[in-house]
């Protein structure tokens, strides 16, 4: 066997080769070790991170603006809402206004839904949409019915 081959086996065997290295054998580029001081290692971190820092900054400011123009909004929707609703409420008064009326007139305290309906002549489904009118409403009182578990009757408050 000859030199080379020998040097060959060794590599192999031991993964370290015998002779010299040449160009194609050194070591990989990846492989180099790079010696940095500490204040050279912290400017280097410092000049990655600080374009990251300022990102992260400018990112927060936009989602601080964000988050005060949402809760702007809620607020804005919230407003619109109830004067929605306090604005169905007063479109029902009239109804409402016929209800205290026959109870008056009839001499009736309290009434179920559906003697309420009859009443005013309505329905009985329109008369449990005005639940929440009936409840706002200082002229009434809704409360469940001690014979009935799951109905409730609506009584004049007591003046």
């Amino acid at each position: 066997m000859s030199n080379a081959d020998n040097n060959h086996v060794n590599v192999g065997i031991n993964k370290f080769p015998t002779g010299e290295l040449t160009a194609l054998e050194g070591p990989p580029a990846s492989d180099q070790v790079i010696i940095l001081s500490i204040s050279q290692l912290k400017g280097l971190i410092k000049a990655v991170t600080s374009p990251l820092e300022a990102r992260i900054q400018a990112l927060e400011k936009l989602q601080e603006e964000d988050n005060s123009r949402i809760l702007q909004h809620i607020a804005e929707d919230r407003q619109r809402l109830t004067k929605l609703e306090k604005g169905s409420i007063e479109e029902d008064s009239p109804l409402l206004d016929d209800l205290y009326r026959e109870m008056i007139a009839i001499g009736r305290k309290q009434v179920d839904f559906a003697t309420a309906a009859r009443m005013v002549k309505r329905s009985k489904g329109r008369i449990v949409q005005l639940k929440a009118a009936i409840a706002l409403d200082s002229r009434f009182i809704i409360l469940p019915s001690e014979s009935h578990s799951q109905k409730n009757l609506i009584r004049l408050k007591g003046k």
